[in-house]
């Protein structure tokens, strides 16, 4: 996620906490006339007060964390061999931009992002919440193996259908490989897994946490939808069904998550299907471009259709495949939990 939107998201919850904690204030007129809701506006007041620590601690982790990297990476190594207060301010601005050591979807920037979450989210699990950092949803159970399998199978699967779509509707003008560059996998593999894991430790894990335990199930899944959408508005090549089809991935990971009552699933299916994309399909992700991927495939086709430069999830056909995984999703859940049949009286 960009510093940016980090940053505006805090701002904007640490004043819903100020104007919450003052409208609720057991002191106010409100409160007086009726002091049965007084429990339900304080848990609203807290969960402001939760989100809005969370995302103020995010901000100062990753400045820190990006701090430190961009010192390391300075001086072990300097881009472009630039003396070190040159290097230094181009690799920390690489943080926010599509380029340079520390960009998003660099190695360094997507490690650098996951230690900082991981810490900002377990503090303020600990802290703001009072909760292990376990009950995020990381708890192993018997169904996990085969939750993170399902994850792991369905974001390949899904691009190879709309690998063949495509070449079905004539939109696909080439593809060359497969070429298989291991170094290249593997970073894009630790690049990929660290997006998921901060990701869904965010929205899936702390926001729709807290959001549905005050306002329950479905405004919790769209809220954290909608916003986990909006975080991505800065990203290259952005489309307003892009933003659509990006609420409708985050209900289905959502969903994902209600029906296993763990992140392994969604988190596994997030990296799976960035994955599959980029590094095996050679799509970009949303709107990011990978390098030396196992196929280089050249799209010629409708934007609206196949999303064009942000890459199949902004088009029809990356739409199509988000469904197909909530439909998977939903008979897995059949099979996890079959019908009980009426016991004879």
């Amino acid at each position: 996620m960009n510093p940016l939107i980090r940053l505006v998201t805090a701002a904007i919850l640490i004043v819903a906490w100020f104007v919450f904690s003052r409208v609720y204030s057991p002191e106010n007129k409100l409160a007086k006339n009726d002091p049965v809701g007084n429990i339900r506006r304080r848990e609203i007041v807290g969960a402001f007060k939760a989100m809005a620590f969370f995302c103020l601690l995010w901000f100062v982790a990753s400045t820190v964390v990006i701090f430190i990297f961009g010192l390391v990476i300075a001086i072990v190594a300097p881009p472009n061999q630039r003396g070190f207060a040159d290097a230094f301010s181009e690799v920390i601005n690489s943080s926010s931009g599509f380029s340079g050591p520390l960009n998003p979807f660099s190695l360094w920037g997507a490690v650098a992002t996951l230690v900082a979450t991981v810490a900002a989210v377990w503090i303020s699990q600990r802290v703001a919440r009072g909760q292990s950092f376990l009950k995020l949803g990381l708890q192993p159970n018997r169904e996990m193996p085969l939750d993170l399998l399902l994850g792991l199978i369905l974001g390949p699967l899904l691009f190879a259908i709309i690998f063949q779509a495509e070449s079905l509707l004539g939109y696909l003008a080439g593809s060359t490989g497969p070429h298989y560059d291991w170094g290249s996998l593997f970073q894009w593999l630790v690049i990929f897994l660290c997006i998921a894991i901060s990701e869904e430790l965010v929205v899936r894990g702390y926001f729709l946490q807290i959001t549905n335990q005050v306002w329950g199930g479905a405004i919790a899944v769209i809220a954290t939808s909608v916003g986990w959408s909006l975080a991505h508005v800065l990203n290259p090549h952005i489309s307003v069904l892009a933003v659509m089809n990006v609420v409708i991935a985050g209900l289905v990971f959502a969903y994902a998550y209600n029906i296993t009552g763990r992140l392994w699933l969604p988190m596994a299916f997030h990296f799976s299907w960035n994955f599959a994309e980029g590094a095996i399909f050679g799509y970009p992700v949303s709107g990011y471009t990978i390098d030396n991927s196992v196929f280089q495939t050249f799209i010629n086709g409708p934007q609206e259709v196949t999303g064009g430069l942000f890459g199949p999830e902004g088009g029809m056909l990356g739409l199509f495949a988000i469904i197909l995984a909530g439909l998977a999703f939903y008979a897995w859940d059949r099979l996890r939990r079959p019908p009980q049949t009426d016991k004879e009286v």
